[in-house]
């Protein structure tokens, strides 16, 4: 779910102006913003080449923005899109509707939204973006009672996962648009190290086992259930995994030295989670828990 605004390019003599760079989108605003999508990317490469180089760029504000909003350039139709996610936090809806007026004035453009509704820059902050925040999360609230127990959105660094409690704990409060965009804001900024899944093949049975890795002195974050997460969604299926493990890395000498860090062990997840300590652990969200540092005897005291 999401709504995209469109701004058009300016009409020169023999053309259009040239498309921004992404450097220049980045700097259209008196504030410093980010991309979230290209860290694959050379940075220098990046910054150098026109937005219409790629099919999206992912575009927030440090500390700001909890899902950030999508820039692009329409090649065909000579626009610039900002897409704002439904729902997004309310940060995310301020920063973008500045980012498309500024858009707007650098171009002396008005401003069309896929519903056909015309804004110009004195009149976009009146976008009625409450109003489509309440949506999403009505949405998301119709979603789990009816089709699925939890309900997954993109944030600029880490997933958010709702369940009816989190939902619940929303529609309590006294103002449920500042709720969700806190819940969704702070997830993004923890200090901690988000462990990313593997998988690897018995090459003899072929059976796949999922794993995550857990590296003494560390906060992470993990699944308290894991599953294949969307970006391995085309790499592997739930169904085809066998099981689940986690691996123990210590720091045997400094810290600095990636020699070292080795291997102790490892053990299956469940196992893991059921002797994991509770006071070790707490959720972040339906889904996902934050692990506390770990010192080297507790991991050694979980593989025994």
């Amino acid at each position: 779910m999401s709504i995209s605004f469109y701004i058009k390019n300016k009409k020169k003599f023999l053309g259009y102006e040239a498309v921004l760079n992404v450097e220049s989108a980045l700097t259209i605003l008196d504030k410093e913003l980010n991309t979230y999508n290209t860290s694959n990317i050379d940075i220098n490469d990046l910054l150098l080449s026109p937005v219409s180089n790629y099919e999206c760029l992912l575009i927030g504000e440090d500390k700001v923005s909890a899902r950030g909003f999508e820039l692009s350039y329409d090649n065909k139709d000579k626009n610039y899109a900002v897409r704002v996610f439904t729902p997004s936090s309310k940060e995310d809806w301020l920063l973008a509707l500045d980012y498309i007026k500024a858009l707007a004035k650098k171009f002396g453009s008005e401003i069309i939204n896929e519903r056909g509704e015309v804004y110009t820059i004195d009149n976009i902050d009146k976008f009625n973006y409450e109003n489509d925040i309440l949506f999403g999360i009505n949405s998301i609230s119709l979603k789990i009672n009816d089709e699925v127990d939890k309900y997954i959105i993109f944030g600029i660094n880490r997933v958010v996962t709702f369940d009816s409690g989190m939902i619940e704990k929303i529609y309590s409060s006294a103002n449920p648009i500042d709720t969700f965009s806190n819940i969704v804001k702070e997830i993004q900024y923890l200090d901690a190290y988000s462990a990313h899944q593997q998988f690897y093949k018995n090459n003899e049975d072929h059976r796949i086992m999922g794993a995550y890795t857990l590296t003494e002195n560390l906060r992470t974050i993990l699944p308290y259930k894991p599953s294949v997460e969307f970006e391995n969604s085309n790499i592997v299926k739930n169904d085809e995994i066998s099981f689940w493990n986690i691996g123990f890395v210590v720091i045997n000498g400094d810290e600095n030295d990636p020699n070292s860090y080795q291997v102790a062990g490892n053990m299956n997840y469940e196992d893991f989670i059921k002797k994991l300590p509770i006071n070790k652990y707490k959720f972040i969200d339906a889904s996902y828990i934050m692990v506390e540092p770990l010192s080297k005897e507790e991991i050694l005291e979980l593989l025994k």
